[in-house]
């Protein structure tokens, strides 16, 4: 080995650093390392186990590398430049089945002009949460189902959750981080785009198996877009006389609309202030 008072030379380094880079391409997650995984690559350079793990650390103290937590890095790239968001890190760190949802799959969609800094990523087992560069990625579990509900797409490998399955995850939780406002400006963005996505979002309402949720959404799709539209909701309201109200820890005034049992306890006009121009 060539040392030079104590650090690993320059060759070695780029050495190691390419051949991290060739087996992340190959596996799939372009930039991204795992140790666990792409240390045996690592060994061919090094020879050894211990040195394959003193050239990350060189790597990581030269600024080539970042970490991300514990066994995984992000490679630099020769400008200095990181290309690895958070997708990409969930896609290479979460087994599936997992769904990105709540704010940020709405902002993937295009469905809102807000940035949502944190990721809640839908699981059927517990993961540990983790951040980066200002993002950061809750674990929520769910017992509804998550193979079949991503979005088709090829702008990331990560599972993205459609935009009928994130609106009802998002008013379901309200404590995610997206308000009403938020959700209701992306509602009519979607209706705007496919008048027939009120179907597809009653399915996945009824999936859910939450009358409160199915009174919501059709009245929200009433009065966006017309009763019609939220004929598919009535049959998903469920027995209760008892009134839903429409914002979720709200007041508990407001007048009672008797098709959708919800009490309306928030100013319908700013529900719609996206629509304004200037």
């Amino acid at each position: 080995m060539m040392e030079n008072r104590g650090k690993t030379s320059p060759h070695r380094l780029q050495q190691a650093q390419s051949r991290l880079s060739r087996t992340a391409s190959l596996e799939g997650r372009p930039g991204i390392v795992l140790l666990d995984r792409d240390l045996p690559a690592l060994e061919t350079v090094a020879r050894s186990r211990p040195s394959a793990i003193s050239l990350i650390h060189g790597l990581e103290r030269e600024g080539r590398v970042r970490r991300v937590r514990r066994g995984v890095y992000v490679l630099v790239d020769s400008s200095g430049s990181i290309r690895v968001g958070a997708l990409d890190l969930v896609a290479a760190l979460t087994p599936s089945p997992y769904l990105v949802s709540g704010g940020r799959a709405l902002q993937f969609h295009e469905l809102t002009d807000q940035h949502f800094r944190r990721l809640q990523v839908l699981v059927a087992a517990p993961q540990r949460p983790w951040s980066w560069r200002g993002d950061e990625v809750i674990y929520v579990r769910t017992a509804r189902k998550l193979k079949g509900r991503a979005a088709r797409t090829r702008r990331t490998r990560a599972r993205v959750a459609t935009p009928e399955r994130a609106l009802v995850d998002c008013l379901s939780h309200p404590h995610w981080g997206v308000t009403l406002g938020q959700v209701v400006e992306a509602l009519d963005k979607m209706l705007a785009r496919d008048p027939a996505a009120a179907d597809a979002l009653a399915a996945e309402t009824a999936d859910s198996g939450s009358h409160a949720t199915a009174r919501r959404f059709g009245f929200l799709v009433s009065f966006l877009a017309g009763e019609g539209a939220a004929r598919p909701f009535l049959l998903l309201r469920g027995a209760s006389k008892a009134s839903t109200p429409l914002q979720a820890g709200g007041p508990a005034t407001g007048p009672v609309d008797s098709t959708w049992r919800l009490r309306e306890n928030v100013d319908l006009e700013r529900l719609l202030q996206h629509r304004e121009v200037g």
